[in-house]
Formats: structure tokens, sequence, C-alpha cells
């Protein structure tokens, strides 16, 4: 996305499309999520790098039984302090799967902000157009309020017939409801664009910028360069890496763990004290390991296969969205250049020639709703290519944001 982030627009002010994008980023709760996700990734990296604690234990026994052993005379009392030895780097293991789980948080929340960004993006185009759309049907409004004039006098004049005058004034009420419709169109699409910095009321008044300067995309190629930088495909190769990680603390686990522990024992019926020591070792690890690491390898698998179908579908669609890119200034230049301004020059001439007598009131109107639908369409085309751009531009993880 080109340009870069302004500061926050104020209530009553113009809003810029980077400080949209800046006030969502700053105050939407899941980017508070996302960095919330990442602090308990953290913490649970921690959590796995700690050694095994120590453990303290102390036994009695020999206690309240029967003839000589009766009462606790012949009592033997224990205290032991004891822990597990790990063998064949675990820890490290589970140090390596700490850390890419903090990486595939952070990669996550990348994600959101992307996301977060090209939906700002998306509503603020909304913005624009449905201010586009407002301003087209005022002048719809304008020109039928000229037109039914112009019919009246003609139809006080004798020269035109009541049935003209009629479809006028339909065609007059019909605007005005258009201009209502844009009104709370454009409403709705502030209020929702504002929703995004989690503001129940729009701050700002207008969006700024000219819908109608679509700027250019870069080359496909350069485009599909800079497709790994995709968080969604970076998460899928994060999830073959952390795959491979579970799969070495699986085979870590082929040797078992040893635990160990030392103590002192007193012998109440002596009146003696003992050191005590004492290991032990668990069995079956390495068919235990073996079943786990064939777990992890078959998720390995699965992860890299599920990468690599999803490069083929990102390349894929970027494709399409291109080429729909392409057809979308397509339109909108033939509009613009050819389709309205042919419009305008026919809504004139048919305007000169109904009023020397020449053209009838059906070819004035279709006249007009031809300009008007073609006006509807134009901002429509811009519309799909701000769209679109913009899903390429998250694709494509194009950095800034794009000024429409």
């Amino acid at each position: 996305m080109a340009g870069g982030f302004g500061a926050p627009a104020l209530a009553g002010e113009t809003l810029s499309l980077p400080q949209a994008v800046t006030r969502a980023l700053a105050h939407n709760p899941v980017i508070r999520a996302g960095d919330r996700t990442v602090v308990a990734a953290e913490r649970q990296a921690d959590l796995a790098g700690l050694r095994p604690p120590w453990v303290v234990g102390a036994d009695v026994e020999n206690l309240g039984g029967t003839g000589s052993v009766a009462g606790v005379q012949a009592a033997e009392t224990t205290v032991r302090l004891g822990r597990v030895l790990e063998r064949s780097g675990k820890r490290d293991a589970r140090l390596a799967v700490g850390a890419i789980d903090i990486e595939r948080s952070r990669n996550a929340l990348d994600q959101t902000r992307l996301e977060l960004a090209t939906e700002t993006a998306r509503r603020f185009v909304e913005v624009l157009a449905d201010q586009a759309r407002s301003i087209v049907a005022a002048q719809d409004l304008a020109l039928a309020h000229e037109l039914t004039a112009n019919v009246r006098r003609w139809v006080q004049a004798g020269r035109s017939p009541e049935s003209d005058l009629s479809l006028m004034q339909i065609a007059e009420e019909r605007a005005d409801i258009e201009v209502e419709h844009a009104a709370h169109e454009l409403a709705s699409a502030r209020v929702s664009l504002a929703a995004l910095w989690h503001t129940v009321e729009p701050d700002f008044d207008t969006a700024a910028g000219d819908l109608f300067d679509l700027p250019a995309a870069p080359p496909y190629e350069i485009l599909v360069a800079r497709l790994p930088e995709n968080p969604t495909l970076r998460a899928l190769v994060l999830d073959t890496r952390a795959a491979q990680a579970r799969e070495r603390v699986a085979a870590a686990s082929a040797k078992p763990d040893v635990s160990v522990h030392v103590g002192v024992r007193r012998l109440s019926a002596f009146n003696d004290t003992a050191l005590i020591a004492g290991v032990s070792l668990p069995l079956g690890s390495a068919g235990r390991s073996a079943l786990s690491v064939a777990q992890s390898v078959a998720e390995t698998e699965a992860a890299d296969a599920r990468a690599q179908a999803q490069q083929m579908d990102v390349r894929q669609r970027l494709f399409t969205t291109y080429q729909e890119l392409v057809h979308a200034r397509t339109a909108f230049e033939a509009h613009r250049d050819r389709m309205i301004p042919k419009a305008e020059t026919a809504l004139a001439l048919t305007r000169k020639g109904f009023e020397a007598g020449r053209f009838s009131f059906v070819a004035l109107s279709q006249a007009q709703r031809t300009l008007l639908e073609l006006r509807k369409a134009q901002i429509d085309a811009a519309v799909r290519y701000h769209t679109l751009l913009t899903d390429i531009e998250r694709m494509t993880v194009t950095a800034g944001v794009p000024s429409p």
C-alpha cells in the first residue's frame, strides 16, 4: 500500500485513509487481543524452559502397629529431596517449540493487523463512494427539478400533453427518493468505518480522497515475488516448523529421564540416623517415543502439504484478482473518457431538441436516465478497482496505505 500514516482525525474534520488506518490499529480490541496472545505465548515458552523442580518428601513407617511396633517407639521417619534429571536435550527441544509458538503468535498478530488495515481501506472506499453517489443523486434531482419546470411550461402552453408532466413529476419523486437513499447509505458507511476504531458515533464529517484517482498496480511478476511475505503463507510455514519441533521433542523422549533422591532416615527403635539415596528409571520409553515420533512426522508432512496447496491457491487468486483489476480500470476509463461524455452531449442535444419541439419527452427522459446510470456505473467501477487493489495489497503485504 502506498503512503504513510497520519495523526488521528478530530470530530468535525475530514478523515484521510492513513488517519483511519492509524485509528483502527490503535483502538480496535482485536489488536489488543493479539498483543495479549503474544504475551501469553512468551510466558508459556518461559514455563516450558523451566527445569524439573526439586521435590521434598517425608515418610513415617512402622507407626501405630501392634506388639513390638506399637505406638511410635519403632517408627522410622524419612525426609528426602529429589528431582528428575532430564536426558537427551528435552529442555532444548521444548525451548525450540516455545520459540516457534511465539513466532506463530506474532505472525498471527501481523495477519490481524493486515486484515484490519485492509478492512479499513474497504470501508473508507465505501464512504468515498457513497459521498460520490450522494453528489450524483443531488445533481440528478436538480436536473429533474429543472426539466419538470420546462415540461410544465410546455404543458401550460399546450405544446405537450398533461401525461408528460405527470411522468416528469414521477421521475422527480424518484430522484428525491434516490437522494434520501444515498444520504442514509452514506450515514451507514460512516458508522461502519468508525466502528473499526471502537467508536459508536462517527468522529469525522467527510472522508478525504479522490475516488476516481486509480493508483497503478505494480507488474504481476513483482507481486508474485512478494507472496512469500504473506502472513497466511508464513503461518503455514511456521506450522511445518512447529510440527518438526514437536517431532524433536518426541524423539528426545526415547531416552527416559532419571529420578534421583537423597535423604535422612530416623530409626526410633535404635535412636540412630542413616542416609538414604535412590534412583528410578521408567521402562518402555522407546516404544512410546516411536509412536510419538510417527505422529509428529505425519503432522509435519500434513502441514507441508497444506502449505504447498495454499501457496498455489494464493498465486491463482492473485492472478485472477490482477486480471479483474485490469478489467475494472478498463471499465472505469471507458465510462470516464467515452461513454459519459457522449451521454452528456446526448442529453444536451436532446434538451435542445425537446425545447425546439423536435424530440419527445420520452427521448429526454431516456437521455437523462442513461447519463445517471453511467455515472453510477463509473462509481461502481472505481470502487471495484480500489477493492481489488486492496485485496492484492493484502496478498502481497505491500507496505503503507493506499490513497484512493
